[in-house]
């Protein structure tokens, strides 16, 4: 976070970094309704996004693309999907049945199918446009923000995998978080960490539809 910031804009950062928290917390433990919980978290990030962003927002996700690079870093997005499906059998808590989990959390069926199209086309425009495009970081590494967008996806998998897998995703986030930040410091803009997040909320959730069948 550079540069001079109203009360509110700092406000709405702050809103939108625990969001994802609650969400979790409250939509997936409390309510058992992982779709109620996604829709929450998205409702207060648009919410920022208008109040921080919203004169440069579509500006951000449709620039930045470089035909030379954008295609190869995109297609790495397959990458967890393929992770996911080779070490779910050792990385799953023993305690854990996957389909019984989303059957509590009302995702099965068509609403799984549903949630999945909502989660891979619209989650990634979302997420990219506030934990990249609202905070305009020039710092080379990894910083508070990269941080604490890890920390929610391991607070999501912390019922189901071993807690040595769940500190690798919480890793692997925070590396993420920082490669999207990086792309978009570099390419001024979000197309490649845009298109790279819907390869892989494609390919995560096509992994997790295997899995649960």
């Amino acid at each position: 976070m550079v540069g001079r910031q109203s009360p509110l804009e700092n406000y709405l950062k702050i809103c939108g970094i625990v969001s994802p928290y609650f969400a979790v917390l409250l939509g997936v433990f409390y309510f058992k309704n992982g779709f109620l919980a996604v829709l929450a978290y998205h409702l207060i990030l648009l919410i920022c996004i208008v109040g921080i962003n919203r004169t440069k927002a579509i500006k951000l996700i449709l620039t930045g693309f470089h035909r030379n690079i954008g295609p190869l870093i995109c297609l790495g997005g397959l990458l967890p999907g393929v992770v996911i499906l080779f070490l779910w059998p050792i990385a799953k808590s023993e305690s854990i049945k996957i389909d019984e989990l989303f059957e509590t959390i009302n995702l099965t069926g068509t609403s799984f199918i549903v949630f999945a199209l909502y989660a891979c086309f619209v989650n990634p425009f979302l997420e990219e446009s506030f934990w990249r495009g609202c905070f305009n970081s020039k710092a080379v590494m990894p910083n508070i923000v990269d941080v604490l967008f890890a920390g929610y996806h391991a607070l999501a998998v912390f019922p189901v995998l071993k807690p040595v897998f769940v500190f690798l995703i919480f890793l692997t986030m925070a590396f993420v978080g920082w490669l999207f930040r990086t792309l978009y410091r570099i390419s001024c803009g979000l197309a490649i960490p845009l298109l790279t997040h819907i390869i892989a909320d494609i390919a995560i959730l096509y992994a997790v539809w295997k899995i649960i069948q």
